[in-house]
């Protein structure tokens, strides 16, 4: 236990550095987040940021609690705990016996017989053959409509992290577009998490916060809205989240 609390100890300083940048980060995905829900257009937009806000303070609730525990156990508890009193033995020497060599009798001269040397096959050792993993193409999405395409990321692309939103969002009568992600393949509900009401020609159209999200497979895709509040078709990737 003495030994566990004097390695936190040891790592305290980096420990409170990466809780208090986490705790800094998530805090200001709670106030993107209260921005975006204020300003969001419909309920759905208003109920993903509200998820966002909700993880973003679990977040930081936990981080500060790791913070706390850490202070607690290189302050109170190394001085509560006492060291070891005895050491563990690495290793016994070993005496080492020198012994007294012993006269041999002189061999005598006995005619021995020269054996014919055999010739011995040789068998070449196989060698082994390994062979790499091939790695997953990542290819480009297929959007029905050329007004609505997304460039990147690609089909089975793993995010991380924040990652932009590549491609192009245009129609005649332009109102605005969204951009909204859903759980598997084949979401049955979409949450919105970004989007404009300028459009887009072949470049960024906005940011996944993949942090803020559970490991799994995700579905993203961009929705181009005109003036009568219909859209041509949507145009979907499917992406993994892996932190």
């Amino acid at each position: 236990m003495r030994i566990l609390l004097e390695m936190v100890a040891s790592y305290a300083r980096w420990i409170y550095l990466a809780c208090a940048l986490g705790a800094i980060w998530y805090l200001r995905v709670v106030y993107q987040a209260r921005k975006e829900r204020k300003a969001a257009l419909f309920p759905l937009e208003k109920e993903a940021a509200r998820a966002r806000i909700h993880t973003a303070l679990s977040a930081t609730i936990l981080l500060v609690t790791v913070l706390v525990v850490t202070y607690v156990a290189t302050t109170k508890l190394v001085e509560i705990v006492p060291e070891p009193t005895e050491r563990p033995i690495l290793g016994t020497p070993t005496a080492i016996l020198l012994a007294t060599p012993t006269p041999t009798p002189a061999p005598t001269n006995t005619p021995t017989p020269t054996a014919t040397p055999t010739r011995k096959r040789v068998r070449p050792t196989p060698r082994l053959q390994v062979l790499a993993t091939p790695t997953p193409k990542i290819r480009p999405p297929s959007c029905p409509d050329p007004r609505s395409v997304i460039t990147s990321p690609g089909v089975g692309a793993v995010l991380t992290g924040p990652t932009q939103i590549t491609g192009t969002a245009v129609h005649e009568a332009f109102q605005f577009y969204k951009l909204e992600f859903g759980i598997g393949e084949n979401p049955k509900q979409w949450s919105y998490f970004d989007g404009r009401k300028s459009p887009v020609q072949n470049g960024v159209l906005g940011t996944f916060n993949a942090s803020a999200v559970p490991n799994g497979t995700y579905t993203i895709r961009l929705v181009v809205v005109d003036n009568t509040g219909n859209y041509p078709p949507p145009c979907q990737v499917t992406v993994v989240v892996k932190h």
